[in-house]
């Protein structure tokens, strides 16, 4: 602990002096002996402060003489002091309690932030714990989402293989039919002899017997309207065998100026057609293959035993779509009108 002068009450430093009686430090200079002679060890031991002087001359007692006498203190006060004289004002240097007290206050200030800071931490690790938490629940869903996707990726891709299968066992089932477009509607009609008859005028030897049936397609019409913006139902035809089909589409195709005045149908005079006959969605393929093949400048677009065909000049390889994937990747998209 800091020691103070008892008559000044400023920090002692090594100058000092101790009274003998009371145990007071005191600065040498406070004690009036500074400015005549240094103090010897002896007279130090034996130094009285002008307190004890003072309370022996109040009792009546001569005090205890010192080696120093009025020598060392020549203007000695023998009166009783003042306690204005004796101590300063608190104010000066404050004593070890008021800074115990400042002390003692400003660690009750730091225990109250701490406290504080501690809620703050707690209720930023319940928030963590919380976001923790949540990252986990979204982490969980974002892979159950992910799983799920792949699956849809899976059924897709069957989806899309069970409808190429179906296609192709239907187009498979038609391997023997033809269809004829452009002959005129008439009532009364008699399919299996209109293709008698357009067989003779191809060049080809058919009997009914080789035909399996012999139709219109699609649903009949209430009333039967003969003009070219209403063209006729095309006719289905089913041979017995593969061969005579093949037979009959190969000599059609060679007669390409057939119309429907030379099989002796009546109305307007139509072009007549033989193509192969296609499943729905192959037709529906054919379709939008044509379309798109004119739009990319392809110039030959065709149907060969149940295969769609693309060609882009004279020359180069056939190029075979299959499904609407290879249409996107070999035309790529429809032309915005």
């Amino acid at each position: 602990m800091v020691n103070n002068c008892a008559s000044c009450h400023k920090v002692l430093r090594t100058s000092n002096v101790k009274c003998s009686k009371c145990d007071l430090l005191f600065h040498v200079a406070c004690a009036n002996a500074g400015n005549h002679l240094k103090l010897g060890g002896e007279t130090k031991s034996s130094w009285i402060c002008t307190f004890c002087q003072s309370k022996a001359t109040t009792r009546g007692t001569t005090p205890t003489p010192t080696s120093i006498s009025e020598a060392l203190m020549p203007t000695v006060n023998t009166t009783t002091p003042n306690s204005a004289d004796c101590y300063r004002s608190s104010t000066d240097a404050p004593s070890d309690t008021e800074i115990l007290r400042s002390l003692n206050s400003e660690i009750k200030l730091l225990r109250g932030d701490v406290v504080d800071i501690k809620t703050h931490i707690t209720s930023l690790t319940e928030h963590l714990t919380q976001c923790y938490t949540r990252l986990d629940e979204y982490d969980s869903r974002i892979k159950t989402l992910e799983k799920r996707e792949e699956e849809i990726i899976s059924l897709n891709t069957t989806i899309v293989n069970l409808r190429d299968q179906l296609n192709a066992q239907a187009q498979s089932s038609l391997k023997n039919e033809l269809e004829i477009a452009g002959v005129n509607e008439i009532k009364n009609e008699n399919p299996f002899h209109i293709v008698c008859v357009l067989a003779h005028k191809i060049g080809v030897s058919l009997e009914e017997q080789d035909l399996d049936f012999v139709s219109r397609a699609g649903p009949r019409r209430q009333h039967l309207k003969d003009s070219a913006e209403t063209p006729p139902r095309t006719l289905a035809v089913r041979f017995v065998r593969r061969y005579k089909r093949d037979e009959f589409l190969k000599a059609a195709k060679t007669r390409r100026t057939l119309t429907s005045t030379d099989i002796e149908i009546a109305g307007t005079t139509r072009n007549v057609y033989v193509n192969e006959r296609l499943s729905q969605g192959n037709r529906q393929l054919f379709r939008a293959t044509k379309l798109r093949a004119r739009e990319h400048g392809y110039h030959f677009c065709w149907v060969k035993n149940g295969a769609i065909l693309i060609r882009k000049q004279e020359g180069n390889p056939a190029i075979r779509i299959q499904n609407t994937e290879d249409l996107e990747r070999y035309l790529g998209s429809a032309t915005q009108a």
